[in-house]
């Protein structure tokens, strides 16, 4: 795919992702990101265009970041990797590293029963 047939948002994303003026319209899409480097992808699942530029992803196609998860084979999407099973274990059995085991004992002298209760 060439530059030229991009929409224009998703030009003006490239654009304002990489701090350019202007793109070379004639140049296929993967050797430009390669050239700023950036590796394309395409969603396994639905198609859309991701790239990654070595720090995070981005979805090229809704002009946006992404959480995408590379998988065997190549990569998911956010939106797709969200119904994958193996991400529905991941929330299952989630533990957050802040997480702590608390137990609430009442104060010293309060609230204690009285032995005529």
């Amino acid at each position: 795919m060439e530059i030229r047939e991009l929409t224009q948002k998703q030009k003006d994303f490239l654009k304002n992702l990489f701090e350019i003026e202007e793109l070379p319209e004639d140049m296929e899409l993967d050797e430009f990101l390669a050239s700023r480097g950036c590796k394309l992808y395409e969603c396994l699942s639905c198609g859309k265009l991701v790239f990654h530029d070595n720090y995070e992803f981005w979805n090229l196609t809704d002009c946006c970041d992404d959480n995408s998860k590379l998988v065997e084979g190549g990569l998911l999407c956010e939106v797709c990797y969200s119904r994958t099973p193996e991400n529905l274990k991941h929330w299952i059995f989630f533990r957050p590293t802040y997480y702590k085991e608390v137990s609430f004992l009442p104060p010293e002298g309060k609230n204690k029963p009285t032995k005529g209760q």
